[in-house]
């Protein structure tokens, strides 16, 4: 019998970090506390004050969706308003050449195009030059052009629209900030509570106690799960018998070997449990091609199955 040396290993219990896979862990351990918190009892980390974080934490966490849904609305509203704004200056300045003329000079200062004529590429300097058109076509009538929109008060309206958008999203990220501080707070009460169940567990339950698993949890005194089998070998020892032998991982203490006759088989079948490094599969159909996979197990359960060997009987 070729036993590997087992190591003292055993399966850990530990609170999921990610967001995802801490609601997921805390669904599993309002099921189990559901099935069996009254009975060990649970005195902390009851099913009730579990389901109450759980609530509070799913809460947060679409109210912070919708927070940014609603940022991502609000910051496209201001890019449009901010593309029409360069669109309206741009075309206002190649109206106001014939009387300013085309090249900078300080008569366009009242504008707002100082130094250049180049339209500004900021919110700031955007709206800023906004107010001087409409300041300058308001003291100025003749510089509007009504029938292309360019007006002291269509400037006025651009402003409006801009500055109330650039304000929208400036509010939505500081509401946003808000959110996500509530978020993480109930994160980190839920991550207190898990591991206070666990905690609470080892107290009322053995490791190898099965109701472990009812969480969601490791047991912790099972031996942590094997390695996958690796260089697994099949060969034919006659038209329908077949040798197998493989190489052995750690924490191995036995072993499953499954077999799939294509065509005929929908999943892989157990068929052998055996302790040492190699079996013998016997009477497999003729003219046939078997798949073959083995995984080692303890007490822990079944490791990472073997690669698929292939054989094609006689």
């Amino acid at each position: 019998m070729h036993k590997t040396k087992q190591k003292d290993k055993h399966m850990k219990n530990t609170v999921p970090t990610s967001i995802p896979m801490l609601v997921i862990a805390a669904h599993k351990a309002v099921l189990g506390s559901g099935l069996y918190g009254a009975g060990l009892p649970l005195l902390q980390n009851t099913n009730i004050n579990i389901n109450a974080d759980l609530i509070a934490l799913t809460d947060s966490i679409m109210a912070h969706g919708t927070g940014k849904t609603e940022l991502a609305i609000r910051r496209e509203t201001s890019r449009t308003a901010f593309e029409t704004s360069r669109d309206f200056l741009t075309l206002g300045r190649d109206n106001f050449k014939p009387t300013f003329g085309s090249e900078y000079n300080q008569s366009w200062d009242n504008t707002g195009l100082v130094g250049s004529l180049s339209i500004p590429r900021t919110q700031d300097e955007v709206m800023s030059v906004l107010l001087s058109y409409k300041n300058v076509m308001a003291a100025t009538p003749a510089l509007e052009v009504p029938g292309k929109e360019i007006t002291a008060v269509k400037a006025g309206e651009l402003f409006t629209a801009l500055n109330t958008a650039v304000n929208g999203v400036e509010t939505q990220e500081g509401i946003l900030s808000d959110l996500m501080a509530v978020r993480d707070e109930k994160v980190e009460k839920m991550s207190k509570r898990l591991s206070g169940l666990i905690q609470e567990l080892h107290m009322r339950m053995d490791g190898l106690d099965g109701r472990w698993l009812a969480f969601g949890l490791n047991k912790p005194g099972a031996t942590e799960t094997p390695d996958g089998v690796g260089n697994l070998t099949a060969v034919l020892i006659g038209p329908n018998n077949a040798a197998l032998k493989w190489a052995a991982p750690a924490r191995a203490e036995y072993y499953h070997v499954f077999k799939r006759v294509v065509g005929v088989d929908a999943d892989f079948v157990l068929v052998g449990s055996p302790a040492d490094l190699d079996f013998n599969l016997e009477n497999l159909p003729a003219n046939a091609h078997v798949e073959i996979v083995v995984a080692a197990v303890n007490n822990g359960g079944e490791g990472a199955r073997s690669e698929v060997v292939t054989l094609v009987t006689h």
